[in-house]
């Protein structure tokens, strides 16, 4: 297919994923941005952008974490210097990042050979999500946008059989937040599910493995090297609990078994709202001396089953060598840091949490639908179109909950 109707279907991504998002340009800081920018005396320091590496990410502001995410810190003291300390020029660089990211999710999806009018339908889907209006509206939820800009240059890296490409764009989205490290397994994974058709590859898949294991290895010296600078930077590898705001997370303070099955309620509340964006809600009650709900609570039932179901397909799909199962293993792998099931976390709600799983299950969305029947692919067309359509309408709703500080806390 000739160059030109890719450029203008990516122009269309492009253009579309801006404009469900255009209203955030005259929002104000709302929430943690007043903490990281407003108040951050940190981020308008000379060498800043230089120096975030060698410190945690609130540092300049009264929290302390265990985070370390250098290059968020950076992003947003080079914003401030070159397009003004008002909010509208860190809301701009949201919304570009975010337009930005869907374009790479259609260029990648050519890549791999996806037809082209999926790889559109695809990307749009990505580019409308409800789940991305928290992400693009908060200023400082920049912390899931640039991650996944980062790890899909690490997809095309992967695809493209570049280990230097893969390895330095992982280590830079393992510099933006730790749940990136879901694609670490993703290259080694690729070893019997490759990216590229058996055409791009070697019938015999000799060329082409050896460049995914380099590719893995390569992943693998990131993650050492992203461990380096946090050691250096003098930032534990894990959050200690007594770190944890119990206002901001009071799951956090239940204990063992209480908070796990409370944990797998609220994961599958926000898995569900993946596949049915309707307004999130969640009206349980957290908290030291709180009993947590049992194992056969609906909610935990739903969670367990819908995780043990994403699980499953990413497993059977790769068993049988097929890539589907390294996008839905993503996806997966990409929540389960957030979730609160393996670890209590800062936070208890925030719906950028499924930013990055939301690539993984778009990529596996479009590539699917890339594999219908003709009548069935046009029949999949019209209803993805008119999904993006809704989509839309349910994300322009989402983000105006932070037009201000009081709608986000009502909500």
């Amino acid at each position: 297919m000739s160059r030109a109707p890719r450029g203008i279907s990516c122009s269309i991504v492009i253009l579309v994923a801006a404009a469900v998002h255009l209203q955030t340009l005259g929002f104000p800081f709302v929430f943690d941005d007043r903490y990281l920018v407003v108040l951050n005396a940190f981020l308008r320091e000379a060498w800043s952008p230089i120096a975030a590496f060698a410190h945690h990410f609130w540092y300049g502001t009264p929290s302390g974490t265990a985070y370390y995410r250098p290059l968020v810190v950076a992003s947003l003291a080079l914003n401030g210097k070159l397009l003004g300390w008002g909010p509208a020029g860190f809301h701009l660089f949201n919304l570009l990042l975010h337009a930005a990211n869907s374009a790479l999710v259609f260029l990648f999806l050519l890549r791999i050979a996806v037809p082209q009018r999926a790889a559109l339908l695809g990307a749009l889907l990505f580019a409308v999500h409800p789940a991305t209006a928290w992400p693009v509206a908060s200023i400082v939820a920049r912390v899931d946008l640039l991650p996944a800009f980062f790890v899909l240059l690490a997809w095309l890296g992967l695809a493209s059989g570049s280990p230097v490409a893969t390895g330095l764009a992982f280590l830079g989205a393992l510099l933006c937040k730790e749940s990136a490290i879901a694609f670490l397994g993703v290259p080694f994974l690729a070893l019997r599910a490759p990216l590229r058709p058996a055409a791009d590859t070697g019938a015999d898949g000799g060329p082409g493995r050896r460049a995914t294991l380099a590719c893995a290895l390569a992943a693998g010296a990131a993650l050492l090297a992203a461990i380096a600078l946090r050691l250096f930077a003098h930032v534990t590898l894990a959050m200690p609990r007594s770190h944890i705001d119990g206002a901001v997370n009071p799951l956090a303070m239940m204990d063992g078994w209480d908070r796990r099955r409370a944990a797998l309620r609220l994961a599958g509340r926000y898995l569900g709202y993946l596949f049915f964006p309707w307004r999130f809600t969640d009206g349980a009650a957290y908290g030291p001396g709180r009993s947590g709900p049992s194992w056969g609570d609906p909610g935990v039932l739903f969670g367990a089953i819908l995780l043990a179901l994403l699980a499953a397909l990413a497993i059977g799909f790769w068993l049988r060598r097929d890539r589907l199962g390294l996008f839905v293993g993503f996806a997966v792998a990409a929540f389960l840091p957030a979730s609160n099931l393996l670890t209590p976390i800062g936070s208890l709600y925030a719906q950028n949490f499924l930013y990055l799983p939301l690539l993984g299950l778009a990529l596996a969305a479009a590539d699917a639908g890339g594999r219908l029947a003709p009548r069935a692919r046009r029949a999949a067309g019209f209803a993805a179109a008119g999904a993006v359509v809704l989509l839309a309408a349910g994300t322009i709703a989402e983000a105006r909950l932070w037009r201000s500080a009081p709608v986000l806390f009502t909500a």
